[in-house]
């Protein structure tokens, strides 16, 4: 059987702070079960960055940031990337004025490329003209991968935003003959993903671009749900037998198949993510922070607003000693003793069994990880869990009415969870709070009272990521608006292909008009809460400082 060349891309845009973990668990996978492929991972999101700070450092792309020159501007983004390399020392990353100046600079900088670049790509993979910067740069950008000369460029989509890159990307792989897969996450939360193959509706800047996207041009399939199974079985029925690839959406002869999606593999049987095709010195974070999943899905996967339960397929965990063993192994392998773990939460047992055998093995790291606020966690658990290496917790709080918590079907006292977060504080473990504004029927009192409930925790939150209530498709809500006082929802006009939220209207409460303008109104003030507002972004960051702090 000849060698069958894949390459698994994961696209621009995202925080390079580190590596991504899917295409690590989709390289190992095929590595294992497809003996005949040639597998390589390309993290075109780094390369990237990489490479718009070259191209501003030899003038061929100009931006201007705070009223600067171009070439003072292309100065100030390579001194924060070396900052956030650690190339000024760690003690100057741990300065945390320091570090606000430089993520501050460093996020102007990513907004404007961004958003710059995903114009262009829109234009791009819609026909339409661009400027020869935005063609000579994402050829640039793609020339890694067509040296490679796959068979087949499995394109990974974690977020949405991710989706205009690909197409353009794509768009020029297909030009030099490979296949082409889209799978990832995003894909598995769409309400209608085969619509990509069929022609979209796409949102623009302008009235031109009110056209159809029709992605099957330079998109060949489409993979549904956990990808190691389905883009194993492609990769082996290459030549044909779309048929029994699992997950697998596909257009023949005018017509969008669609193939059920396997059962949930057992998470015993998944390999060691495989990091090896990643140059873990060149992210944008001192040391390096390897993600992990020890769990897949969600243990409680009650929450009305919450749409994450149809990124698996099951919810399954991994025997907390298989846990440590790999943990140890991706320490030892690739020198890393930073860890995100990246399970949609750890229930308090798991926690308590977990760092248990963490120090039982003498196992040396740090690592964050999300979990629920309930009374299963106290004092002599935390005691335990920061002995054992946990340095960032992330707390789903979402509001300070108790109303609302049990409308959301949180499963969560509000009293409970200012002791929780006190007493992770108090044995020196940073909190993550999430917060959400605008619940349907949330009223002015209620949003004062998620308000009063940060500001009682005072110091106990280290870091804030407040958002704005989405009515998304796949949430409990959407299933079923009246039962959470949603009298109408309507589809957004002009809809993007990857877009899920729909606009409302409520019987009682804020209406989501008012919702957005108070969010907005609020949003500096909320600012002020915790050690730096940018850690909830570069969350890597934010383990990196609380693991070195000392009181």
């Amino acid at each position: 059987m000849s060698e069958t060349r894949v390459a698994i891309v994961f696209p621009p845009p995202i925080h390079p702070t580190g590596p991504p973990l899917g295409p690590a668990c989709l390289k190992a996978f095929l590595g294992r079960n497809n003996p005949t492929a040639d597998v390589k991972v390309f993290d075109l999101n780094l390369a990237h960055y990489r490479q718009a700070i070259r191209w501003m450092q030899d003038g061929r792309l100009k931006m201007s940031l705070r009223k600067t020159d171009h070439d003072s501007t292309a100065r100030g983004v390579a001194r924060a990337f070396r900052f956030f390399e650690g190339q000024e020392g760690l003690d100057t990353f741990l300065d945390i004025r320091a570090y606000d100046e430089a993520a501050s600079f460093y996020r102007s900088f990513e907004t404007v490329l961004n958003g710059l670049f995903e114009n262009f790509c829109r234009k791009f993979s819609a026909g339409l003209p661009v400027p020869p910067l935005a063609r000579a740069y994402l050829l640039e950008l793609i020339e890694p991968v067509r040296a490679f000369r796959p068979h087949l460029a499995g394109f990974s989509l974690l977020f949405s935003r991710q989706l205009f890159f690909s197409a353009a990307l794509a768009k020029i792989m297909k030009e030099d003959g490979s296949r082409v897969v889209f799978g990832g996450a995003t894909l598995s939360v769409m309400p209608r993903p085969e619509s990509l193959l069929s022609g979209s509706p796409a949102a623009g800047d302008s009235a031109k671009t009110s056209e159809r996207f029709n992605f099957s041009r330079f998109v060949d399939y489409l993979l549904i749900g956990e990808g190691e199974a389905g883009l194993s079985a492609l990769v082996r029925r290459f030549d044909g037998g779309e048929s029994e690839v699992p997950g697998l959406v596909y257009l023949r002869r005018g017509r969008i198949f669609s193939n059920p999606v396997s059962a949930a593999l057992d998470i015993h049987e998944l390999p060691l993510p495989d990091f090896s095709d990643f140059p873990l010195a060149d992210y944008h974070s001192p040391v390096p922070v390897l993600p992990y999943l020890s769990s897949r899905g969600c243990f409680w996967g009650r929450c009305a607003f919450c749409t994450h339960q149809k990124t698996y397929l099951a919810y399954r965990e991994e025997a907390v000693d298989r846990t440590i063993r790999r943990l140890a192994e991706l320490k030892t392998e690739y020198g890393a003793s930073h860890f995100s773990l990246v399970d949609e939460m750890i229930h308090a047992h798991r926690f308590k069994n977990l760092s248990a055998r963490i120090l039982g093995q003498g196992l040396d790291i740090s690592y964050s990880a999300y979990a629920k606020p309930t009374n299963r966690f106290d004092g002599a658990l935390f005691r335990t869990i920061h002995r054992s290496g946990a340095r960032v917790i992330m707390w789903g709080v979402e509001s300070g009415s108790q109303r609302l918590l049990d409308s959301m079907r949180k499963g969560t006292r509000v009293d409970v969870m200012k002791q929780v977060l006190e007493a992770a504080h108090k044995v020196g473990i940073w909190n993550l709070v999430f917060v959400m504004f605008g619940f349907p029927t949330e009223t002015r009192e209620e949003w004062q009272k998620t308000l009063d409930l940060l500001d009682g925790l005072g110091e106990s939150v280290d870091a804030l990521s407040k958002s704005r209530f989405l009515l998304l498709e796949g949430s409990d809500i959407l299933k079923d608006p009246a039962r959470f006082g949603i009298t109408r929802v309507m589809n957004r006009p002009n809809r993007d292909p990857v877009s899920i939220a729909y606009d409302y209207e409520v019987s009682e409460g804020l209406s989501q008009e008012e919702a957005q303008q108070l969010f907005e109104e609020r949003a500096s003030a909320l600012s002020r809460h915790g050690r730096s507002h940018f850690f909830p972004l570069y969350r890597d960051h934010m383990l990196i400082h609380a693991s070195t702090h000392r009181p």
